[in-house]
């Protein structure tokens, strides 16, 4: 049993009888008692006492079987019933113990102005300068991984993604990589209280600005996109939309087809070799305005490889005539 805890158990029964220090039959024996805390001027009835002892009473069987939030909990709770300044001695162990250092200090603070002449007095203010000073657990990412921590200008070990404790209080966090540049974050710290800093390194002479190339190279020459024809969409549009409608128009003849063949009739048998043949002219449209479409492509693509400037394009045209398609350069 670690000694903080041997210190919890040997003040409970003192703990548990300041609760109820200022009971009605107390206050009516004592009148001329000092008041220990602000809370003592209002007389708890006896059911609350009780409530108060036995919260503290749970919270401190929780405490030593290491079970610090429900300790927390159930001190609280008689710290609420009944505000005796004692109380927040263990709250703030709790506190700490979780993790929570700045509910800890609070908790100190509280205790040492509500009973300024406690005998341990001293020794508390020790523990608080302690835990002022308890640094945080700072997490420092970089994309891409592997820059060195740089904290307030001094280099640290570490190399991200990793850990590094730092003081509480204002910090500038770099991380630098080879190639890249340095990037700074400022951040503010407290006590015990964990953060986390992530930066996104940007290359060097990524700035937009373009080289100048030593006297006597020529650079070369800049790429451009290709940009394709209007005449290479139009033919593809087309080509979609005949085998869109040979696809409709060979479903319709194949329908006709199967009714013939229930119920044969002069009719059917004229819609459905319709339907077939508007399928058939519908197919073989498409696949001209396919063809269409690469040859035009291609004939862009050859026209702007061999263009002395980015800003030269295709004069390929697609003209729609009464007997088929026909394509000019």
């Amino acid at each position: 049993m670690s000694t903080r805890r041997r210190q919890w158990m040997w003040m409970l029964p003192a703990v548990v009888a300041a609760i109820g220090v200022a009971s009605p039959a107390q206050a009516q024996q004592q009148p001329t008692a000092p008041a220990t805390t602000t809370a003592a001027a209002t007389p708890a009835t006896a059911e609350v006492l009780a409530e108060a002892r036995r919260a503290y009473g749970e919270g401190t069987e929780h405490f030593n079987a290491g079970r610090f939030a429900e300790a927390l909990a159930s001190f609280e709770r008689a710290f609420a019933l009944r505000a005796n300044p004692v109380v927040l001695k263990p709250i703030a162990e709790c506190h700490e113990r979780l993790g929570h250092v700045p509910e800890a200090i609070a908790a100190l603070e509280r205790y040492l102005r509500e009973l300024p002449t406690a005998a341990d007095h001293a020794q508390l203010e020790a523990r608080l300068a302690t835990l002022r000073q308890r640094p945080a657990r700072v997490s420092v990412s970089s994309t891409p991984d592997g820059a060195q921590i740089v904290v307030d200008g001094e280099s640290r070990p570490q190399r991200t993604p990793a850990d590094v404790d730092v003081p509480p209080g204002h910090h500038r966090i770099s991380a630098n990589l080879s190639g890249y540049r340095a990037t700074e974050r400022e951040v503010e710290t407290s006590p015990g209280v964990p953060l986390s800093v992530g930066v996104t390194l940007e290359r060097e002479g990524a700035s937009g600005v373009t080289p100048v190339p030593p006297d006597g190279v020529t650079p070369p020459p800049p790429v451009t996109g290709r940009r394709v024809s209007s005449a290479v969409w139009v033919a593809t549009a087309v080509a979609g939309a005949a085998a869109v409608a040979g696809t409709v128009f060979g479903i319709m003849a194949l329908s006709d087809a199967n009714d013939y063949e229930t119920a044969p009739t002069q009719d059917l048998l004229d819609r459905g070799q319709r339907n077939a043949l508007l399928s058939d002219v519908s197919f073989a449209a498409s696949v001209l305005s396919a063809g269409v479409a690469v040859v035009v492509y291609f004939a862009d693509r050859g026209r702007t490889e061999s263009a002395a400037t980015p800003a030269a394009t295709s004069s390929a045209r697609l003209q729609f005539t009464g007997t088929g398609v026909r394509v000019t350069f």
